[in-house]
């Protein structure tokens, strides 16, 4: 009997660039008058009339209106909240854009 070889084993990332390189997707945030943060970002989350709801990197494309907060997880790990009176969003192309107090209320 031939003595069986060993399996070759898988490659793996190695942990500290998979760290370096997190998964993000580009976030613009404007009103009527300015644009308010232009970015790539880990995650947003916001809600709409269904819920609570987040944006991951390769989302699917979409488009809601929303109400505030706008939560924005920045890749630092940093979190920042853009509060508004009414919103739309819209997800394409592993892009957000978000268009906030743009009627009267």
């Amino acid at each position: 009997m031939a003595n069986p070889q060993p399996l070759p084993q898988p490659t793996q990332m190695p942990i500290q660039e998979a760290v370096l390189s997190p998964e993000k997707i580009h976030l613009t945030v404007r009103n009527r008058m300015k644009i308010l943060f232009d970015e790539e970002v880990k995650s947003v989350s916001s809600k709409n009339d269904t819920g609570v709801f987040d944006i991951l990197s390769e989302h699917s494309n979409f488009i809601s209106l929303i109400t505030s907060p706008l939560i924005i997880r920045k890749l630092d790990g940093k979190k920042q909240e853009i509060t508004f009176k009414n919103g739309l969003i819209k997800v394409k192309d592993n892009a957000v854009f978000c268009y906030i107090d743009l009627l009267a209320k």
